[in-house]
This record gives C-alpha cells, sequence and structure tokens, in this order.
C-alpha cells in the first residue's frame, strides 16, 4: 500500500533554479511537493552532493524531477533512474528532463519507493524523502537502499525532522555514517 493520493494537479508554475553554475527551469503544480519553488532541503542536498565518476543511479520519490535533472546535467556520464507514486510527478519530470535536455539520460518510472527498480542497484542513491508520508516510510526509504547499492555504492539523504532518529538506525545497518546538521536538516551520507 502506498500514501499517495490522487487529486486536482492545482495552478501550473514554472520555477527557475540555478545550481553548480547551471540553470535549470522545471514546470510545476501547486498539488506537487514543493510545487512553487525548490525547497530548502533539495537545495542543500544539491549544494552538497557527492556523484559517482560514471554509472546509474536513483532519484527515490523524485517529484517534478530536481535532484535527477540536476545530477544527469553535472555528470552527463550518470544514467538517472527516477521514481515516483504520483502519476502526475512522473508526467512532470518526464517533460522536465526534456526541458532541461537531459530526457536521453533520465528514466523515469512511476511506482512505490523501491518497487519499480527492485531488481536493479545503483552506484548511488539520493533522495529528499516525503515525510508527509510519515515516518515508517521515510525510514524504509533511508533504510532500504542499502539492498539497492552496488558494491562501493552510497547513499545520500536530506531530512527535515527525524534526522536524529534515522542516523541512529542507519549506523544499525550502514558501515559508514556520516550526518552534517544545517540550517535545520540533517544530511546523510551513507555507504553499506
Amino acid at each position: 500500500m502506498h500514501y499517495f493520493k490522487p487529486g486536482r494537479p492545482g495552478e501550473k508554475v514554472l520555477i527557475p533554479f540555478t545550481i553548480h553554475g547551471h540553470t535549470f527551469e522545471f514546470l510545476s503544480y501547486t498539488s506537487l511537493f514543493s510545487g512553487k519553488q525548490v525547497d530548502e532541503g533539495t537545495r542543500l542536498l544539491l549544494e552538497n552532493v557527492k556523484t559517482p565518476v560514471e554509472g546509474e543511479v536513483l532519484d527515490v520519490g523524485c517529484g517534478y524531477g530536481v535532484i535527477g535533472i540536476v545530477l544527469a546535467k553535472l555528470n552527463p556520464r550518470l544514467r538517472v533512474y527516477m521514481t515516483d507514486v504520483n502519476p502526475l510527478a512522473v508526467k512532470t519530470a518526464q517533460h522536465n528532463a526534456e526541458l532541461n535536455g537531459v530526457g536521453d539520460r533520465v528514466v523515469i518510472l512511476q511506482g512505490d519507493r523501491y518497487e519499480p527498480v527492485k531488481d536493479k542497484v545503483f552506484n548511488a542513491i539520493y533522495s529528499n524523502p516525503p515525510l508527509s508520508a510519515g515516518m515508517r516510510i521515510v525510514e524504509e526509504i533511508v533504510l532500504g537502499a542499502r539492498d539497492h547499492l552496488a558494491p562501493g555504492g552510497f547513499a545520500q539523504f536530506v531530512l527535515a525532522r527525524g534526522g536524529e532518529y534515522l542516523k541512529r538506525r542507519a549506523m544499525e545497518a550502514y558501515r559508514v555514517v556520516e550526518a552534517r546538521s544545517k540550517k535545520g536538516y540533517i544530511l546523510l551520507h551513507l555507504e553499506p
């Protein structure tokens, strides 16, 4: 069972976003998470993002596609997979990948958390998990990344709430747990 509840898309919005010397435009809808502007947690994750030299990476709960699309633009040697349970988010992320010139290097799949990519492993996994879905879902995203990382892979998450709890839980599941607090968020870097 998943946490998404369909509804009206809301107002259409075009969001400009600049990071690491690249300028993006994202179409969004007010019904989507942070539908009027890129939220502070996503910005913070991307300001501190680490990427593999090459390979395949995953953006879990991609929303309208900010994290995955920025990753694809920052490193053309990456193949970026993105998942979201919301069909509007998936459709919007697909549009945004084309709009930002990375449509040929991203795969956007509809489904709950890791379900659409259950048979794949990745060099890195990223997420600004949906706290509105509840701590159980967020915990499954953070701890579940371990089962989808290739040898030498890592995961990066940004958390607005529950960060200390998830850091403790991650210490039971991961070999390397690095946590930094910044602007009321916790950035987690995890390695199995």
